[in-house]
């Protein structure tokens, strides 16, 4: 019983470091925030501006779109992205499949979606390829990656390609008796945080090459060490002319506010739900590009509404939003959410303004829909088309709905 209770003491004890470790590496990693700007006038020219639901700050620049920069540190995060985050976790356990086989239980390893080729992304991963002629098992080379992979901030990935079926795939969503020919690490250059930095493209190299002397295999780089911290300087540059909000207030026509029951049946009239975060979303059924087209969310306070006391709720404001770079054919989605802008506008007494709280005509609307085409046609020229699973990940659209 001693010895039970010695090596129980012993494992708390491991694991503790372990974690100590982990947190110590995050912070020394952990990106400084850009020093806050000022905040200015809107333009005079409807500009769509990102995002304007929260406090923002304003960037200057004469030729390109407005932007307006959250800056949060990770220990200052909005009760509003904390929520988002349960949220998500939940939707994800939520819709996780039932293994009838041993009881009712959920089956939390995730599952290759049949017949669907999982492969780096080359416009946005640094890769390191592992070629073999002999098969390794699964858990040959994932059990390696799984020791050293909390060293990594940044989004990774081990692919290997079937050995007898050529076909490729990501090795956590394979079963363990799976055998692989060719592997390949993956490390995603850009997230939300910033571009990944030298201190951590060393440390990724470092698994690549200890990975590579345990299953005996040579090392292939499609981008040198400093190739990869130029692309990634230029993506993150890409991704803050970029990172575009699109959006369209709803405000009465005269001093009075929209009742919550009004609302709930114009949204729910003009094909929108409420989801998460409490705020109404027009779903993307159809077209690739973000699962969601545009939103709908209280103007003032918190952007959440009250779904349990609609009869009680009342705002002075509606405002619409899209993600540009998120949206498959943004132009497209633009003009809806427009026509969805007027019918809610039409059923509540309502009219139409711009991110500036100035009324919005037409020649403003026109004027927003230009820019969107212009910001589309220059992420099609840079090879990473609006609404492409390329920008999803660059622009983490994954997180924010």
């Amino acid at each position: 019983m001693n010895l039970q209770y010695a090596l129980l003491f012993i494992g708390l004890v491991i694991i503790a470091v372990v974690a100590l470790t982990a947190y110590d590496m995050s912070r020394l990693r952990r990106p400084r925030s850009r020093p806050e700007s000022n905040l200015g006038h809107f333009p005079e020219d409807h500009t769509p501006v990102r995002p304007s639901l929260l406090d923002a700050t304003r960037t200057e620049g004469s030729d390109k779109v407005l932007r307006f920069d959250i800056e949060i540190s990770p220990r200052e995060k909005p009760r509003e992205e904390i929520l988002r985050e349960q949220i998500r976790q939940l939707e994800e356990v939520a819709t996780m499949p039932l293994d009838l086989k041993h009881g009712v239980q959920r089956r939390l390893r995730p599952r290759a979606e049949p017949d669907r080729q999982y492969l780096p992304d080359e416009k946005l991963d640094f890769v390191i390829e592992l070629p073999g002629e002999q098969p390794v098992v699964r858990d040959a080379a994932l059990g390696i990656f799984k020791q050293h992979e909390y060293k990594l901030n940044k989004a990774r990935h081990l692919y290997g390609r079937h050995h007898q079926t050529e076909r490729w795939s990501e090795l956590q969503l394979d079963n363990i008796a799976t055998q692989y020919g060719d592997l390949m690490l993956a490390i995603q250059l850009v997230d939300p945080k910033g571009p990944v930095d030298e201190s951590e493209l060393t440390v990724f190299t470092e698994i690549g090459l200890q990975l590579a002397d345990a299953l005996q295999r040579p090392t292939k780089l499609p981008l040198t060490f400093e190739e990869g911290l130029v692309r990634a300087r230029e993506l993150q540059e890409f991704c803050d002319t970029y990172d575009v909000i699109a959006g369209i207030h709803v405000v009465p026509s005269t001093e009075t506010t929209f009742p919550g029951r009004a609302i709930e049946m114009a949204a729910s009239h003009a094909g929108l739900e409420l989801g998460a975060m409490n705020i109404f979303h027009m779903k993307n059924e159809v077209a690739p590009g973000s699962r969601h087209s545009f939103s709908v969310a209280n103007l003032h306070e918190s952007s959440a509404f009250n779904p349990v006391a609609w009869d009680k709720f009342e705002t002075s404001g509606l405002t619409l939003f899209m993600s540009v770079p998120c949206a498959f054919q943004p132009g497209a989605v633009f003009n809806r959410m427009v026509t969805t802008a007027r019918e809610i506008a039409d059923a509540l007494g309502g009219k139409l303004q711009d991110q500036n709280r100035r009324p919005l005509s037409d020649k403003g609307i026109a004027v927003i829909h230009h820019q969107i085409e212009e910001i589309e046609k220059k992420m099609r020229a840079f090879g990473i088309p609006a609404g492409s699973e390329t920008a999803l990940k660059l622009f983490n659209e994954a997180a924010t709905l």
